[in-house]
C-alpha cells in the first residue's frame, strides 16, 4: 500500500467527547435538561439524519437545518431561534475540541516515516474539521485533506472516490486503503471505490453481512499489521 486515506471523527480524533461538550453547551443554552434521555433523542435523529444524507437523500443544509429543530420538537422545548442558527453555534463548540484517539499521533509519525502518502477523507463540515486538525497539530501530516461540502458529494458515494483520486498525483486505486470507524461511510465507500477497506473497530462491534471489511484493527497501531500483511483479515 502507498496511499492512505484516513477519515477524522472518531478515527483520528474523538468525536465522542466533542460531541458531548458541543451538545452540553447548547442545552445548557437552550435551558434543556442534560440526562440520559435528552441526550438519546439528539443521537437518535442526528443519527437518522446522517444516514439520509449518506444515502443522498437530503442535503447537508437540510440536516443542519432540521436536526435541532426536531430535537426539541421531541424535548416539548419551543425556543425562537431557527435551526441553522442553533446548528451554527452547536458546531461552533464542536469545532472546539480535538483530543485525539489513543495511538494517533506514533501512527501518523511511523507512517510519515516509512513514506506513505497520507490523505483526510471526511464528512465532516470544514468549519469543523480543519479547525480541530490544526488545533491537534495533525494537518501537517497530510498532503491533502479532502472534506465533503467542499467537493459536493459525500462518503460513500462514488463521486465523492472519483474527486479525491482524480487529486492524488500519479494515485492506483489497487496501492489505497481507507482506515475509518464508520460501515456505512468509510468501508462502503471504499468498496464502492474499488479500493481495500480498513474498519476501525475499538469498541468489538459486530460487522452486518453486507458490509464486510476487508480488514479490521481494534487500536490505531494494529494499522503496521495490516500493512505489513500479517494480521488477521475479518477476525
Amino acid at each position: 500500500m502507498k496511499y492512505l486515506l484516513f477519515d477524522v471523527d472518531n478515527t483520528l480524533l474523538d468525536f465522542d467527547l466533542a460531541e458531548e461538550f458541543a451538545l452540553r453547551k447548547v442545552y445548557e443554552k437552550y435551558a434543556i435538561d442534560w440526562n440520559e434521555a435528552s441526550i438519546d433523542i439528539y443521537k437518535k435523529i442526528n443519527q437518522f439524519f446522517w444516514q439520509q444524507h449518506e444515502q443522498g437523500k437530503i442535503t447537508r443544509k437540510e440536516l443542519f437545518a432540521d436536526r435541532f429543530p426536531l430535537v426539541f420538537q421531541e424535548l416539548g422545548k419551543e425556543v425562537s431561534t431557527d435551526g441553522l442558527t442553533i446548528d451554527d453555534e452547536y458546531r461552533q463548540f464542536l469545532s472546539q475540541s480535538h483530543e485525539p484517539n489513543p495511538g494517533s499521533y506514533e501512527m501518523l509519525d511511523e507512517l510519515k516515516k516509512l513514506d506513505y502518502e497520507l490523505y483526510v477523507v471526511t464528512n465532516g463540515a470544514p468549519e469543523v474539521s480543519l479547525p480541530r486538525l490544526q488545533a491537534a497539530k495533525m494537518e501537517n501530516y497530510f498532503k491533502d485533506i479532502f472534506v465533503s461540502e467542499v467537493i459536493g458529494s459525500q462518503k460513500p458515494q462514488k463521486e465523492f472516490f472519483d474527486y479525491v483520486f482524480d487529486h492524488i498525483p500519479n494515485f492506483h486505486p489497487e496501492e489505497a486503503t481507507i482506515i475509518g470507524d464508520t460501515l456505512s461511510s468509510d468501508i462502503l465507500g471504499g468498496k464502492n471505490a474499488g479500493i481495500s477497506t480498513v474498519w476501525y473497530n475499538p469498541k468489538l462491534l459486530v460487522a452486518p453481512k453486507e458490509i464486510s471489511p476487508d480488514y479490521q484493527i481494534h487500536h490505531l497501531m494494529e494499522i503496521f499489521d495490516v500493512l505489513g500483511g500479517t494480521f488477521s483479515a475479518k477476525e
